[in-house]
């Protein structure tokens, strides 16, 4: 797909989260499983579900940030994202980061940080 086209389904899909969120959700959800579709806007769905349905909204956050095909700074800013709907799950990935050497050393020095505010028992 197009970067134009991946916009431009999110939109649709936002949009119809507000009007039906069940329906809405599951177009996110769709948009966050597709591969072809730019990860940029994979992520984006994925926030905006976790707005909408935190449970699904968290999955589909850790699936970013498990995808290696997807930038280390997005996929850092999924796990940022999953600790306003899942704290422990953000623990898990923030600790996956810190772990990863795929991430630059500046992003896992944040992860860590990050880690202890959230998770200072498992930091000590």
């Amino acid at each position: 797909m197009h970067k134009d086209e991946d916009d431009d389904r999110f939109e649709a899909a936002a949009r119809l989260a507000e009007a039906d969120p069940a329906r809405g959700a599951e177009a996110l959800r769709s948009i966050v499983a597709d591969r072809e579709i730019d990860p940029d806007t994979r992520f984006e769905a994925a926030a905006r579900l976790a707005e909408a349905d935190p449970a699904r909204g968290a999955e589909a956050l850790r699936s970013i940030v498990a995808d290696r095909e997807i930038d280390p700074d997005t996929r850092f800013e999924a796990a940022a994202r999953l600790a306003e709907a899942d704290e422990p799950q953000a623990a898990e990935a923030l600790r996956s980061i810190v772990a990863d050497r795929a991430f630059g050393p500046d992003i896992r020095s944040e992860a860590a940080a990050r880690l202890a505010e959230a998770d200072p028992a498992r930091m000590s």
